[in-house]
């Protein structure tokens, strides 16, 4: 079960999960829970906080066997809903890592392409933070809003 942490805003929900790829099912059944709409309504905000863990885990210590990352939900507006995913922050003697939209050019590679999915899905989407610290990767989505049907490399 993730470890929950008061926050600050009304109607933000807050957990911290661990490093261990087996908890991705854990993760969208605590979002599920949290956003409280159907399953079709839900499917782009469960996708976009799976691949958001995803890349914190890959390209950050929240992948080390002791790492964490902290997922927030808020509902903005009556349509909007803020996701957020918190890393450890950089892996000891590993490049930094800054979220970016893979380039035409990396369009063919074998990963890579989880961002473009989550700026497809998102009305927007950033990051916080400072390069070499803990980053926040955040996405305000719309879960009224049309999926797309591909997801353009």
């Amino acid at each position: 079960m993730p470890r929950r942490f008061p926050s600050g805003g009304t109607g933000t929900r807050t957990a911290f999960f661990g490093s261990q790829p087996s908890q991705a099912a854990q993760i969208r059944s605590w979002c599920q829970r949290g956003v409280r709409l159907p399953a079709h309504r839900a499917f782009p905000v469960l996708l976009v906080v799976s691949e958001l863990v995803a890349n914190a885990w890959r390209h950050s210590a929240s992948g080390a066997e002791c790492g964490r990352v902290r997922v927030q939900m808020r509902h903005l507006l009556e349509r909007v809903l803020l996701v957020a995913v918190t890393d450890d922050g950089p892996r000891p003697g590993q490049p930094l890592h800054v979220p970016r939209l893979a380039s035409e050019a990396d369009a063919l590679t074998t990963c890579g392409r989880g961002l473009r999915l989550v700026d497809r899905l998102s009305v927007e989407w950033g990051w916080d933070g400072e390069p070499g610290r803990p980053l926040t990767v955040w996405a305000h989505i719309n879960p009224y809003a049309p999926v797309p049907e591909t997801v353009e490399a």
